[in-house]
């Protein structure tokens, strides 16, 4: 198990003490530093250079998301809130996870084993061939960020442009990485860690801003209460 260095951000110490407690429960954790504002995080992560920073946002001297102003490289971070309505915003900034206040051990042991693979690095997977006017060419997993479905084809938006690729998007969605990819609809599959903008619509739906060209994606209604599922279960 690789062991993780973790600094533990919250203004109130139970809460600290709590879940320094936690970690080391799930083993694998040194807990080498703790701070109870942003000021004092940011001087924690550059004296301690933690792997991982668990960080609560509800503080009163700033809201902790601005952590990711002040720090133009941070470690991985996992967000602690009481508040549901942090968990969208956590994954806009590119949060690792969503914790929920109280933090249970199985909760946490999830975020651990994120936190565990994004270390280790991506697997390697096998590149996606796509025809082009000068016959052919290989686009890697890694570089897209977006993914839409047509009648015959999908169009794949990556670091060069757009491609089109003869597949039907379910036979697509078999050969992307579950983790790092989402179904938004029944036509659009985005990377989580392109997502830029995250914006609540009627009904239950989100408007999403997607990569650097900021292409909006509509998650619908249905996909929306897996999303809440998947980052936000307790």
């Amino acid at each position: 198990m690789m062991n993780l260095r973790c600094l533990v951000v919250d203004d109130e110490r139970l809460a600290r003490v709590e879940l320094a407690a936690l970690l080391a429960e799930a083993g694998g954790c040194q807990v080498v530093g703790e701070a109870a504002s942003v000021t004092g995080a940011v001087a924690a992560v550059r004296a301690h250079r933690p792997d991982v920073v668990f960080l609560d946002i509800q503080m009163p001297e700033a809201n902790g998301f601005s952590l990711f102003d002040l720090l133009p490289d941070p470690p991985l971070v996992v967000v602690v809130s009481a508040f549901d309505a942090n968990a969208v915003r956590a994954f806009t900034v590119q949060a690792v996870d969503y914790l929920p206040k109280p933090v249970t051990p199985d909760r946490l042991a999830m975020a651990l084993e994120r936190v565990r693979e994004l270390l280790a690095g991506p697997p390697e997977q096998d590149p996606l061939y796509v025809e082009d006017k000068q016959g052919g060419r290989f686009v890697a997993t890694d570089a897209i960020y977006l993914v839409r479905a047509y009648d015959h084809y999908v169009r794949l938006y990556h670091g060069d442009g757009t491609s089109l690729l003869r597949l039907p998007l379910r036979e697509l969605e078999k050969r992307l990485p579950p983790d790092a990819f989402f179904r938004c609809s029944r036509s659009e599959i985005v990377r989580v860690s392109a997502i830029r903008h995250f914006r609540s619509l009627s009904r239950g739906r989100y408007l999403l801003s997607v990569g650097t060209e900021d292409e909006e994606v509509i998650m619908s209604e249905a996909r929306a209460v897996k999303w809440r599922q998947r980052f936000t279960a307790t």
